[in-house]
């Protein structure tokens, strides 16, 4: 293959990988907004409910802002705006002192409410996202995607 050649497969190939994982980004982004809206909720608020059921003896307002992927203040906000909301407690009223950031925040009973619809809605779009794609197919596409997230975490960082 010429020079040329293998520069327009290479050239294709980045605008395959960027476009097709942008596109993934920004569909998983408008799902989670629509769900969220249909459920009476902020997009950032999905995340938050869904981490917080999964972790019933609750987390910081850090450690959920770490697993969301947002920054502490954007994650201070939403529990903010879910406490007064009623869904969320934040703390124990013991420890008074705690800081907002390490204070365990913890989903109230109209809290696992509201976020029982939640469950039925991931396993819908996993269904129909991938849900003709064999085990062996799902689990191979992970451990690609992982693997490729771990290089790209790499890149540039270790002196090339």
């Amino acid at each position: 293959m010429s020079a040329r050649g293998e520069s327009d497969v290479r050239e294709t190939r980045f605008e395959d990988f960027v476009g097709i994982i942008s596109a993934l980004g920004k569909e998983i982004q408008r799902i989670k907004t629509a769900e969220a809206r249909r459920l009476g909720f902020r997009g950032s608020d999905v995340m938050c409910l869904y981490y917080l059921v999964k972790y019933p003896e609750g987390l910081t307002a850090s450690e959920l802002a770490r697993m969301v992927d947002v920054s502490r203040a954007a994650m201070s906000r939403t529990v903010a705006h879910l406490a007064e909301d009623g869904f969320v407690e934040v703390g124990d009223a013991e420890d008074e002192d705690a800081s907002k950031y390490r204070a365990p925040v913890r989903l109230t009973e109209k809290g696992y409410e509201a976020a029982r619809p939640l469950d039925d809605i991931i396993h819908r779009v996993l269904d129909e996202a991938g849900g003709e794609l064999a085990a062996r197919q799902r689990l191979q596409m992970y451990d690609s995607l992982n693997h490729i997230l771990e290089k790209l975490r790499t890149f540039g960082r270790d002196g090339r």
